[in-house]
């Protein structure tokens, strides 16, 4: 059985994360801290990065998705993650992981098996992040793949979505990777079906992407059109640049 993901659909959910202004806790890459907190501001969500260990729990307890990137993780970041797994956990806060270069390092690989304890966690990497964690991921609850590149594949609960969107210039800004995980997260905080939040938030950074492709003169540029036609997104642009989303169950 087919279905499809079409503009009004997106656009409702982009329009929810506009209303509802749901607050993302992002314990995420250093080089990407500012990148991630403009463009979920553009997107209408809230960004906070408190990473503290003694207060990142707390500070988390009433988000509305949790994004979990480990693109420089500190002892203090190894310390907060346990934390902030126990709160998802706890409060069933939506919990997104960003597993950044995990096939480089044993340490970032244990703290994504620490991560994937939780039932329904959206993973988002590339190809080669998303093939070093296949075997954790098999062991996982309910864990969503979301692996980004030239095509971007959604595939968890017996579905998969791809998502043909997007601008060869959102390779050569520092953090844009990190930044799509972000907006996964605030599309989940919303949206209730993982595979739908993913592939609403990758359509729309993708479609915003080309629209600052059509304007920028080079990656400098590119980074601030980016954030700009993020926030003008609306069902108009979305229907005029949308290819069509097909999910197979």
């Amino acid at each position: 059985m087919n279905a499809s993901l079409d503009a009004t659909k997106v656009a409702s959910i982009l329009a929810r994360v506009a209303e509802r202004r749901p607050r993302i806790h992002c314990l995420t890459n250093t080089v990407a801290q500012n990148v991630t907190a403009n463009m979920l501001l553009a997107f209408g969500a809230v960004p906070s990065m408190a990473g503290h260990p003694e207060e990142v729990a707390a500070v988390a307890a009433g988000a509305g998705a949790i994004l979990i990137n480990l693109g420089t993780i500190s002892p203090d970041g190894e310390r907060a993650i346990p934390k902030l797994v126990a709160v998802a956990r706890e409060r069933a806060i939506p919990l997104v992981l960003d597993p950044v270069f995990v096939e480089l390092s044993p340490l970032r690989l244990r703290l994504a098996e620490v991560v994937l304890r939780v039932p329904g966690v959206v993973v988002r990497g590339n190809a080669v992040e998303m093939a070093a964690l296949d075997a954790v991921m098999q062991r996982a609850d309910g864990v969503l793949r979301v692996t980004t590149g030239k095509i971007d594949r959604i595939e968890g609960g017996g579905r998969a979505f791809q998502v043909d969107h997007g601008h060869e210039l959102m390779t050569r800004v520092t953090g844009l990777g990190c930044a799509s995980s972000a907006l996964v997260a605030a599309c989940r905080a919303v949206e209730p079906d993982a595979a739908v939040a993913a592939a609403a938030a990758l359509t729309a950074y993708g479609i915003a992407g080309e629209m600052a492709g059509d304007r920028a003169a080079g990656p400098g540029s590119f980074a601030m059109h980016l954030i700009d036609m993020l926030a003008a997104l609306d069902e108009k642009k979305l229907r005029q640049r949308m290819s069509g989303l097909t999910a197979s169950a």
